[in-house]
């Protein structure tokens, strides 16, 4: 997207006392290196979700939404806003960002996409295309009813300072796997979600 709201440049004690290293001039410059279409080879249903830096509170954060106990895949869980492609989307990166106005109500002009992280197969078989991007509004927010019970927002400083991170091994139709785990105010994001979090946190702590 190039006309959606642009982050602003905030470093060191004006990103509410964000390191330097951390600045989210940063961040979003090192996020936009990995830019691309999200397309891949991964055989399943193709799906998108949003990785959205927002601030909270003068602090830098990642937007987390917890599903729905009535939804089919994946209840109850932490995840990212996010779906299936639908017929209209134009590519990948529209149907983050589409998904994202239906699940929390924000407006498309208060999306912007950044980049993409490594697509990976769900344990509900779809191959899902992470993009990172910016929230401008995380306030006053509809969530969405039928898909998503709560809006959970994590600081950039937790995820990198290693105080979220645990190991978590969970029995699955192949077998046992052991997968990247955090934990943070007694929400508990694993799996898929956990996955995607490890790669952001990889690409973060190079930038």
């Amino acid at each position: 997207m190039t006309d959606g709201p642009k982050a602003p440049d905030l470093t060191g004690d004006a990103a509410g006392g964000t390191p330097p290293a951390l600045s989210l001039d940063r961040i979003e410059r090192a996020l936009r290196e990995r830019s691309g279409t999200g397309e891949n080879d991964i055989t399943g249903r193709p799906a998108a979700v949003l990785v959205p830096f927002c601030m909270v509170d003068d602090e830098l954060s990642v937007l987390f939404i917890r599903r729905s106990l009535n939804l089919r895949n994946h209840p109850g869980q932490m995840a990212f806003p996010g779906g299936g492609v639908d017929a209209e989307d134009k590519d990948l990166s529209a149907t983050a960002v589409r998904e994202t106005v239906e699940e929390i109500g924000v407006d498309e002009s208060e999306v912007e996409v950044w980049g993409t992280l490594d697509p990976l197969l769900t344990i509900s078989e779809f191959a899902l295309s992470p993009f990172t991007g910016w929230l401008s509004r995380t306030s006053d927010l509809k969530l969405s009813e039928r898909e998503v019970s709560e809006v959970v927002t994590v600081p950039v400083s937790r995820l990198l300072d290693g105080s979220c991170d645990r190991d978590e091994t969970r029995r699955y139709e192949s077998g046992y796997v052991t997968r990247p785990t955090y934990a943070y105010n007694g929400r508990v994001i694993w799996g898929s979600t956990g996955t995607i979090v490890s790669q952001l946190i990889d690409c973060l702590r190079k930038a």
